[in-house]
């Protein structure tokens, strides 16, 4: 019986062995790779998406892509997009092709790579990819952000399929915490209130609103230079302008 086990034992090893290169096999060689983010101009934060892919097997299709990329006149991007067409236009599409994996414009956003496999039953390539992203509350909506995974492998004819391994999804928690703010204080419209900043720095800066019975308590400062705590009751249209409930005021200067 013993050696019987010992007989097999063998022939299972090698089967084994066998299985494991067959599955290796499968998976495709990446020959080059470029992973980076493009900023674009649409402010705000992004419901999940998932990623797409994109294949391209010819200079016209990256010409293409790029065009697209370039189309957002970004400045931020501008650079990033120049070393990529640099990098893009050494690829030999005699022989190889460009998978791209990407977003639409999103906020928050991971996107991890685990590998392209032949699926030789089905006869498909297959793009196994992780993402996360995380649905957030902002004071300053930030902008939008392409996010890309390109990849240089071996020219096929093969369809390309994109499979969402692991998806983590979260949405943080809503909050809503006290905030310090300085400016001036004066008139605005409809007997309200507007804390103007005392120094506009660009991109940054943000006029809050005072509305209400709450503007009552206020009034005899108008005109000076206010340091008061409050919440951030309402986000207005622009980004750089707010609705403020105050809940103390901490100083008032002349």
């Amino acid at each position: 019986m013993r050696r019987g086990i010992k007989k097999i034992l063998p022939i299972l090893f090698l089967i084994l062995f066998i299985s494991n290169l067959s599955a290796e096999d499968k998976r495709v060689p990446i020959i080059k790779e470029f992973k980076n983010s493009l900023q674009t101009n649409l402010i705000g934060t992004s419901e999940n998406s998932p990623p797409y892919v994109k294949i391209i097997r010819s200079k016209a299709g990256v010409e293409y892509m790029l065009n697209d990329f370039k189309g957002m006149r970004n400045y931020a991007a501008a650079d990033k997009i120049r070393i990529l067409e640099k990098e893009l236009s050494r690829i030999n599409f005699n022989e190889l092709m460009l998978i791209a994996i990407m977003t639409q414009p999103m906020d928050n956003y991971t996107l991890d790579l685990k590998g392209v496999f032949i699926n030789e039953k089905e006869k498909k390539l297959e793009v196994i990819v992780d993402y996360r992203h995380i649905e957030r509350s902002y004071d300053l909506s930030p902008k939008k952000s392409i996010y890309y995974h390109m990849i240089v492998t071996k020219k096929n004819d093969l369809p390309v399929f994109l499979k969402i391994k692991n998806l983590q999804y979260k949405k943080a928690l809503a909050s809503n915490p006290s905030v310090f703010v300085t400016g001036r204080l004066l008139y605005w419209k409809y007997e309200d209130l507007q804390l103007v900043p005392l120094k506009i720095v660009r991109k940054k800066s943000k006029i809050y609103y005072i509305k209400g019975r709450q503007t009552l308590k206020l009034e005899k400062y108008v005109g000076k230079v206010v340091t008061l705590k409050g919440k951030i009751s309402r986000e207005n249209d622009s980004p750089y302008e707010a609705d403020l409930e105050v809940e103390k005021i901490v100083e008032v200067k002349e």
